[in-house]
């Protein structure tokens, strides 16, 4: 079971990770789309073009999934490491209290 009351070191440390893990994968969806490959054969370019874009996708919403759980501990409470990797123009979402 989960401590009710996470230490701000731990905070800190996850959200640290989860803005780092939001920004690699942001870059390397990029990244992707970027070195696209033209291969000649129309099926072929179709499947290779398919799967390069669903790759980037899933990047996509792995970056949106960790920033919006950096805003989720932003709202359980206070980071002690002071950086401020948050967007000022997004709320959190509302956490519900566990019981």
């Amino acid at each position: 079971m989960p401590p009710s009351h996470p230490r701000p070191e731990d905070l800190a440390s996850l959200d640290a990770a989860l803005s780092a893990t939001a920004e690699h994968t942001a870059t390397a969806s990029e990244q992707l789309l970027d070195h696209m490959v033209t291969v000649g054969d129309h099926a072929t370019q179709a499947a290779v073009d398919g799967l390069i874009d669903a790759s980037a996708d899933v990047l996509r919403e792995i970056s949106v999934s960790a920033r919006e759980l950096t805003l989720g501990l932003a709202a359980v409470g206070p980071i002690s490491s002071g950086s401020a990797h948050h967007d000022e123009g997004i709320r959190a979402p509302r956490v519900r209290q566990l019981r």
